[in-house]
């Protein structure tokens, strides 16, 4: 209801202040795409990873009429039947200076912690005269998946049909704004024909609400917070109550959903305090979510943490150094209903350098660290010999980059050199506890050549990878080439790609060293081909009447051959995949 009266307020504004933009001077266009492809695959030595052959058909069209914009898209596959939730879908998002609407299969954001991105079936809009903002939805965020007897993958997959709408209300001045927004959606319990007796799933029902407000202070500092809190009814089947015993008390969402034994509330708060200064910024933030906070608007949410942390950044030499790090800290088990407490330090820092046209250089440094310490459980017949242990992981990671390019217009030279070093242990606190340390390095030189005039690339590049565990050493390295190169004053575009990577692993058990070495060889043909096409005008007929159409047509036709070669390694067996791809893309 809330929605109808709505859209029928946007429409009625619409075509009031429209009347007068109408004309044939505004005209009409037609603009978009349709592109349709085949996948063919096969398979030598092993199972089938994919089935044999498949095909995806998208299109996107938006037709612009006297000023109205009205988008519209979809997308359609043989796939779609191995999904239990909607894959082929179409969606259509008209629009005209600032009022949108969303109709068909579509995502909205009113906040992270109400509806924040899941995707629905139904319709949307968005509001925005001047200062004002406005948006409401409604529709269906998941079909009913009915359970199947016979297959146990079904009790994965069965889901109730779920039905949500919401509306957001905000003002925004000057980067200060203010917004509040309301979310709920139900499951429909009668939508699953059969439930049977071992089935986890429970219809269940939810209201959020978030409220959010940015202000800006004294110029240079600004300060944002959002406060959310969320309802959730695990399971519609209870009975209503007119006091919440869980909560103890009366609450605003309880006017929204009647509560019952199975109700829940939660809440979260992120805030942030910052200052921008002339060549710096720094920022403070806090973040506490609720242990179980779940919202049915989003497809997962990080509950049970309270993060604190502080973010400063520079920008040296006219912008030549730029330096951005961020600290804090992150605990969990707020209501100290776990068997154990987790602390995590987290600490990086970033700098890129950027001296001259030729040279670019970039470093990092991470280090997080968990802390944990786990407690003895309550049972008053099992005596634990440890009061506490503690558990310490630790993660540093480096990472660099160099890269020098020189060249002209007709002929480019660029060589880089990519390293990355991580070492993680976990270490007890017990003293007979040994610590597992697990190093991995990677490192990647690359050279590329480019001449302009001949639309002629080349690049190659060695690869090495190197991983070291407790009873594991594992390493690859290997070349890679690429040439690509296009003809006809650039209208077929091909390229050519292969590598080839050796890969030595040794394991150790019981004091016996076994190692084993396999091969692994990639290479892949794509020849594209999009001849020029002159832009279209059409007029309504006449000399001095304005043009309604003015369209450029295109077409492209494109080709990939995939082929995967691996050797034999240990006990098992080598074998060989082709992965072949026609496409056809036709743009207006």
């Amino acid at each position: 209801m809330l929605l109808a009266l709505l859209l029928s307020l946007a429409s009625t504004v619409i075509y009031a202040q429209a009347l007068d933009q109408l004309g044939i001077k505004k005209g009409v266009s037609m603009s978009g795409s349709i592109s349709a492809s085949t996948t063919a695959y096969s398979a030598s030595g092993i199972d089938s990873r994919r089935d044999p052959l498949a095909w995806y058909l998208n299109g996107n069209l938006n037709i612009n009429l006297f000023g109205y914009d009205m988008p519209f898209s979809f997308s359609y596959s043989n796939q779609g039947r191995n999904y239990s939730q909607p894959f082929n879908q179409f969606r259509f998002a008209p629009s005209y200076k600032w009022a949108r609407a969303y109709i068909g299969t579509t995502s909205m954001n009113f906040s992270n912690y109400t509806l924040a991105g899941h995707m629905f079936d139904g319709l949307g809009v968005e509001l925005t005269p001047g200062k004002w903002r406005l948006s409401a939805m409604y529709g269906k965020l998941l079909k009913a998946v009915p359970f199947d007897v016979l297959n146990p993958e079904s009790y994965n997959r069965a889901a109730f049909e779920r039905i949500g709408y919401g509306v957001k209300m905000g003002y925004e001045n000057e980067g200060n704004a203010y917004s509040i927004s309301l979310f709920k959606a139900k499951d429909n319990a009668g939508s699953i024909p059969y439930i049977p007796d071992d089935a986890t799933i429970t219809p269940r029902e939810n209201v959020a609400m978030a409220f959010n407000v940015r202000q800006t202070i004294l110029k240079r500092v600004f300060v944002d917070v959002e406060y959310s809190v969320s309802a959730l009814n695990r399971d519609t089947r209870s009975e209503k109550n007119a006091f919440d015993s869980s909560r103890g008390t009366s609450n605003l969402l309880g006017k929204f959903l009647a509560p019952t034994g199975s109700t829940r509330y939660f809440d979260a708060i992120q805030a942030g305090l910052g200052y921008t200064g002339s060549f710096y910024t720094i920022q403070l933030r806090y973040e506490r979510v609720a242990p179980d906070y779940v919202t049915l608007g989003a497809y997962n949410v990080v509950n049970d943490m309270r993060n604190i942390t502080i973010a400063p950044a520079f920008q040296l030499f006219g912008g030549r150094v730029n330096i951005a790090a961020n600290a804090g800290m992150q605990v969990n088990n707020l209501d100290n209903s776990k068997n154990s407490d987790a602390k995590r330090l987290v600490a990086n820092i970033n700098m890129n350098v950027v001296p001259n046209d030729h040279w670019a250089i970039n470093g990092g440094y991470s280090n997080f660290s968990n802390y944990t310490r786990i407690r003895p459980l309550v049972d008053p017949y099992f005596t634990n010999p440890l009061d506490t242990l503690d558990f310490y992981q630790v993660n540093n990671n480096y990472n660099g980059m160099i890269m020098y390019r020189t060249g002209n217009k007709k002929v480019q030279h660029s060589i880089s050199l990519n390293t990355s070093y991580q070492f993680a242990s976990d270490k007890s606190s017990a003293k007979d506890a040994t610590e597992n340390l697990n190093k991995f390095f990677t490192s990647n030189l690359s050279y590329s050549y480019s001449l302009q005039p001949q639309a002629l690339s080349l690049g190659g590049a060695v690869n090495y990878y190197r991983n070291t565990a407790a009873g594991l050493n594992t390493s690859f390295m290997g070349p890679s080439v690429n040439i690509n190169k296009q003809y006809f004053d650039k209208t077929l575009r091909t390229g050519l790609t292969a590598t080839y990577n050796m890969t030595q692993a040794t394991s150790q058990q019981a004091g016996v060293a076994t190692t084993t070495n396999s091969t692994l060889f990639n290479t892949g043909f794509n020849i594209n081909y999009s001849p020029k096409t002159k832009q279209k005008n059409e007029s309504m007929g006449g000399e001095g009447k304005k043009k309604l159409f003015n369209n450029k047509q295109s077409h492209n036709i494109g080709a990939t051959v995939m082929w995967l070669l691996r050797s034999a390694s240990g006990t098992q067996p080598g074998y060989n995949e082709l992965t072949s791809t026609l496409n056809y893309t036709y743009s207006f």
